[in-house]
């Protein structure tokens, strides 16, 4: 009876594994938190001088606990393996929203990836996943601004590379905020391309805020990074990536809303290696399953217009200065795939 039991036990793990990698998924999201800063004033860091109770941001530890819970609601609600992050002040951030996640929501991202770069706003990229990396990498384009981090994991014994971006804003010279953006896509296309030349088949993500337009030269040009299914399809060499928020509407892709010029922008997207799209050879170990990519929003996240609802001061001519405890003045971008 002894032995009967063990052997159902092991036939059952056994169907239980098969089963996982037959089935398994994959989610990856990508999200632009919004100045996710602690209270605590880091001399070494001039960008956190606002985000402090006496700082213009009014920050408190109420309404940083109260930014974290928010975070953590969307993100249990996506649900993510891997989860990339922008503008993230340090560790402790990270380490409170993983430990709000545990806490509220019983939903575990324990791996935390992140270092302290030398960005001049004080703000970093950074992961979050389920299982540790076996290998990570940084990638420096150009000074004083974020690092691109770069992830391999292995899931059900299939690997996959995620990458992290937070490209240079728009503001100040359009030729200098160009030209530095410029710099930061050509640093990932020379990673993509000793990766691809090594392993044509590789599943690899590019995920991020990229402040730049989807048909920008900088993305489709310098980076590869293009919105045309097709043309990423007949690509033989198999370097252009396909971006997949080219696959919805222009209303259903969009991220930002900038309100001065009262316009959408789909900075933030996800774009992925051709092995990864369906029926294309060399296939890779992951595949983007059908309809799996969106911008996630809930009702909550959202304006009475429909935009991002941020969590910020804002300066008001009618009722003075509001603090509007929202989520983030970015929707992110959640992407769900399948193991062939």
């Amino acid at each position: 009876m002894k032995r009967w039991r063990v052997l159902v036990v092991c036939a059952v793990a056994m169907w239980g594994l098969c089963a996982l990698g037959a089935t398994g998924t994959l989610v990856v999201a990508s999200w632009n938190v919004e100045n996710l800063f602690d209270t605590v004033d880091d001399p070494a860091n001039k960008g956190d001088d606002g985000f402090t109770p006496r700082g213009w941001m009014r920050w408190t530890e109420a309404r940083y606990a109260l930014k974290v819970r928010h975070l953590s609601e969307i993100i249990f609600q996506m649900r993510p393996d891997v989860l990339c992050l922008t503008e993230i002040e340090n560790r402790r951030v990270l380490e409170d929203l993983v430990q709000e996640l545990k806490e509220r929501h019983a939903y575990a991202l324990p791996a935390i990836i992140h270092r302290d770069s030398s960005e001049k706003r004080g703000i970093d990229v950074a992961m979050l996943a389920k299982t540790a990396p076996v290998a990570t990498n940084w990638l420096h384009a150009a000074a004083g601004q974020r690092e691109v981090l770069v992830c391999g994991f292995e899931f059900f014994g299939k690997p996959v590379t995620v990458l992290v971006n937070h490209w240079k804003s728009q503001l100040g010279k359009k030729n200098e905020s160009d030209e530095i953006r410029r710099k930061e896509a050509r640093a990932v296309r020379k990673y993509l391309d000793g990766r691809l030349k090594a392993d044509p088949a590789a599943a690899i993500l590019v995920a991020g805020d990229f402040n730049d337009a989807l048909t920008s030269p900088i993305l489709t040009g310098d980076a590869g990074l293009v919105p045309d299914e097709r043309r990423v399809r007949g690509d033989a060499d198999g370097r252009l990536l396909f971006n997949l928020a080219g696959g919805l509407s222009e209303a259903a892709r969009a991220t930002y809303y900038y309100a001065a010029a009262k316009q959408w922008n789909a900075m933030d997207s996800i774009s992925v290696t051709r092995g990864m799209l369906t029926d294309v050879e060399p296939a890779a170990a992951w595949r983007v399953k059908k309809g799996g990519y969106c911008v996630f929003k809930s009702p909550a996240q959202c304006s009475e217009k429909g935009t991002p609802l941020p969590f910020r001061r804002v300066r008001n001519k009618e009722v003075g200065d509001i603090f509007l405890t929202g989520y983030s003045d970015h929707f992110p971008v959640r992407v769900e795939l399948e193991a062939r």
